[in-house]
């Protein structure tokens, strides 16, 4: 009802100068003088604005307004839609040279009113702007308000408009509908917009296009020095390309020339990195690297610059657009993008629940904001906007995003795209509200996006918008900070056992959801609430999925009421349309991997008096648990159900792979034998390959060997890996993570792994003298137990390190044998222990 009331407010605020000179009178008592004039060379677009105006002033006042086409009859009050001889006799000054394609102005002429702007788009989005004041909304496709007012009056008006970004695109499935799209003034290349639409940003490819730029099926073979140096070795696997290389920069401009010819709509040629690392290491591109500040994006921008460069001189109107992106999201010293350059630079790594200026976790990507903004003023965004990992899970971010649309615009952002659930049948969580609030806070940021979001669940849940919008504070009050809420954070991959998504908040916001249910005043409305509260079926779903250690088996509760759940859960996503449930896996293929894996699996435990260690040979041979009997606090990353893979994840486990690049050899281990609950002995073996792995137990440590034997006739390239992740609770401050050791050469290192300011996550490899000198320890600050991981020097050539802090605070500690071209009966070994460090050092 407020937001019914508002929207009354506005529309009489709209109307209030009925009294002044110039107001006019486009409809009385259902009947109209009025016609729609267009030019007799109107574009496409223009003949749809007229034709949209017509429809919907029809349904707002029962009056047909006439399309008329060419010249002004003499006596007849007129709607102008687009630019015209007979506009232009009629002698108004519009400022058609500072609109350009989009921007348009509404304006009151003694009887006449006019809606006109660029031919392109900017006419029709003039008469979307001139609807939406009269109060017309398109919340969703079939979910629309227009307004009934048999008679209709506009005061004098005189304004123009553009929007706030020059390329708006929400990319969620549900926003892809051409009329939708059109109506809520976006321009973004998913959205199915024509030529009857003025078209839309068009790229080619979207993005990640290196290895389209220079094929590697067709170079590699005979010019791998086109690719990464990773290692000493040329690599296509995993890797980019070698970017100072002449004859990559000749390869590539030819393939962009290519593209243009190929793809004429597209204006935007995307030259841009693999969606994964594997920089090149030669001289040469380390030489730019260090001359541009030490950062991986300068061999990128000074390549795209010299592309864009040659570009220019024959196709001057492309733009060639490259990403900010993970390993290049740093930006370059000297070098700026050229003005036919677009950066898109990505905050992968945000905090999604708080406005990024207001967030510690968010600090390092502001400064990288400012930091590209200083040396561009044409910089486009790649924002993210759900779980990619869960798409139906509560994703709460509409206070990041109500202020972050407008913090984009201070700092200099031209163009933003806006990375949803954009699967084949959608069905992401909140999937319609999010899209209408995006798209109106893209073309004007000012809005008040409370407002926006009461007039999006008036309509959409009707009656049963009051509960739902309850529902929607509770979720966000999880994530506020405090004092207004309980300040967990959130991002784009996390799991179901998040702590905002507690037992209480499930509770409550079931209750909720069952409100809004029985308020529910059509069938329609039902199947709105139902399907907004799979969301809450999914966390149970997922935390009821947990494997715990019971009776020598490890499993969850009840693995065949848990399928027949499951089962359900699927046909009535199905029923929604709903294909995926994550980025990358259709519905069925989480059937399929729900069915075949979710089932008990046997376990062995070892214990003293101080460590218990369980042991899952089917999983990996992994350890699932180093816990001090004391406390049972278990120091090793419980996985989530509901990732990829799962229960095969996550703990102490060590594998064999042909080389450090090389793929890991797929062996299942079996139990060979166990004494008396202190030692276990485990067996794989593969073609040509067969390992053994001891897990002992000690008075304080757990002792591990692993050797692998070439049982095979021919060499096979071989090193060991033993991998650990130490994860001390999932509602711990990531921020009191830390690591502690002492290098074979140089200073002791010991601190917490975030640094205000720098990066929520990290990862590097130890050589040589960076080592650790035979042992590190990952710690919480906090006083919990940390993980020790001490080893040989002499069998570990590499240590390795990843760590995160989004989601649940993690610390991977890894080590790699030499690489060994193991000749038939030739073995290499591994040893790596762990303890416990009481107090969390």
């Amino acid at each position: 009802m407020a937001a019914i009331m508002q929207a009354i407010l506005a529309a009489l605020l709209f109307l209030a100068p009925l009294c002044q000179a110039g107001s006019l009178t486009l409809a009385r008592g259902g009947r109209s003088d009025y016609a729609i004039l267009i030019g007799g060379q109107a574009s496409p677009s223009e003949r749809r604005a007229a034709a949209e105006l017509q429809e919907h002033l029809r349904q707002m006042t029962g009056a047909t307004l006439p399309l008329l086409t060419g010249a002004a009859p003499a006596s007849q009050p007129l709607i102008f839609v687009g630019r015209s001889p007979a506009l232009d006799a009629l002698g108004v000054a519009l400022p058609y040279d500072q609109l350009g394609d989009e921007g348009y102005a509404l304006k009151t002429s003694g009887r006449h009113l006019i809606i006109a702007g660029g031919r392109l788009r900017g006419t029709m989005y003039g008469v979307y702007g001139f609807l939406d004041r009269l109060g017309c909304r398109w919340f969703a496709p079939g979910v629309t308000r227009i307004p009934k007012r048999p008679t209709l009056a506009v005061g004098a008006l005189d304004i123009t408009e553009k929007p706030a970004f020059e390329y708006r695109e929400t990319f969620f499935t549900e926003a892809w509908d051409q009329d939708w799209s059109a109506r809520n003034r976006l321009n973004g290349q998913s959205h199915k917009l024509d030529e009857s639409t003025g078209g839309k940003v068009q790229y080619y490819p979207f993005v990640h296009s290196f290895f389209e730029l220079v094929p590697p099926e067709k170079y590699f073979k005979d010019h791998p020095e086109y690719f990464s140096l990773i290692d000493g070795e040329r690599r296509v696997e995993r890797g980019q390309l070698c970017l100072t290389n002449p004859d990559v920069l000749r390869i590539g401009v030819e393939s962009v020339r290519r593209w243009i010819r190929q793809h004429p709509e597209a204006k935007i040629i995307s030259v841009s990195q693999n969606d994964w690392q594997g920089w090149c290491e030669c001289d040469n591109c380390r030489r730019v690297e260090e001359q541009e500040g030490g950062v991986h994006s300068g061999p990128v921008l000074h390549y795209v610059n010299r592309v864009a460069e040659q570009i220019e001189r024959t196709n001057p109107g492309i733009l060639i657009d490259t990403l900010a992106y993970w390993y290049t999201e740093r930006p370059p010293r000297h070098v700026r993008p050229r003005p036919n350059v677009r950066i898109r630079l990505c905050p992968i790594g945000a905090c999604e629940a708080h406005p990024y200026e207001q967030c510690p976790y968010n600090r390092f990507f502001v400064n990288l904001l400012k930091e590209w903004s200083r040396i561009t003023n044409q910089l486009y965004i790649w924002h993210y906007n759900t779980n990619f990992s869960h798409y139906l899970l509560p994703f709460p971010d509409f206070d990041e995003l109500a202020a972050d649309i407008p913090m984009y615009q201070r700092h200099g952002v031209v163009g933003l795209f806006l990375q949803g659930a954009y699967a084949p049948g959608g069905g992401g969580e909140n999937a319609h509200l999010r899209s209408y609030l995006m798209a109106r806070l893209l073309w004007n940021p000012n809005l008040n996006p409370e407002r926006e979001i009461d007039d999006f669940l008036d309509a959409y849940y009707e009656k049963a918008a009051k509960p739902m919008r309850a529902y929607f504070d509770l979720l966000h009050r999880q994530v506020r900070m405090p004092p207004r809420g309980a300040g967990h954070h959130l991002w784009i991959f996390v799991h179901p056992r998040m702590p905002f998504l507690n037992r209480a908040f499930l509770d409550e916001a079931r209750a909720l959801l069952a409100k809004a249910e029985a308020a529910a005043n059509s069938d329609v409305v039902r199947r709105r609430v139902d399907q907004a509260r799979m969301s809450i079926d999914y966390v149970d779903l997922s935390h009821a999925r947990q494997f715990v250690v019971r009776g020598g088996t490890y499993g969850p509760a009840d693995p065949e009421g848990l399928k027949r759940r499951f089962a359900a859960f699927v046909a009535r996503a199905k029923s929604y349309g709903i294909e995926y449930f994550s980025e990358a896996r259709k519905v069925d293929d989480h059937a399929e991997a729900f069915a075949r894996r979710i089932r008990p699996y046997r376990v062995y435990t070892l214990e003293n008096p101080s460590l218990r260690v369980t042991v899952a040979p089917e999983l990996g041979g992994r350890m699932i648990e180093i816990a001090q009997r004391a406390t049972g606090q278990n120091a090793l990353r419980v996985p989530d159900a509901g990732s990829w893979g799962y229960p095969d994840l996550s703990g102490a486990w060590a594998f064999a792979a042909a080389g450090y690049h090389g793929k890991t050899y797929e062996l299942k281990w079996d139990p060979e034998a166990e004494t008396a609950g202190k030692e276990l002995r485990l067996t794989a073996s593969g073609p040509g390959l067969r390992l053994r792995r001891t897990i002992a137990l000690g008075e304080a440590v757990v002792h591990t060997e692993t050797e692998v034997e070439n049982t095979g006739a021919d060499p096979l390239p071989v090193a060991l890996a033993a991998r650990a992740d130490y994860s001390p609770a999932d509602d711990l401050d990531g921020t009191q993570l830390a690591l502690r050791y002492r290098p074979v050469e140089g200073a002791a290192f010991d601190r917490a792994l975030f640094v205000p300011g720098e990066e929520t996550n990290g990862a590097a490899t130890l050589r040589a003298g960076e080592r650790p000198a035979g042992e590190w320890v990952a710690y919480h600050r906090s006083g919990v137990p940390g993980l020790i991981n001490r080893f040989a020097l002499a069998q570990a050539e590499r240590c390795t390190l990843q760590w995160t802090l989004r989601g649940a605070p993690l610390v991977t500690l890894g080590l790699w044998s030499r690489e060994a071209n193991l000749r038939p009966g030739e073995k290499l070994s591994l040893a790596a222990d762990y303890a416990l460090s009481p107090g969390g050092r």
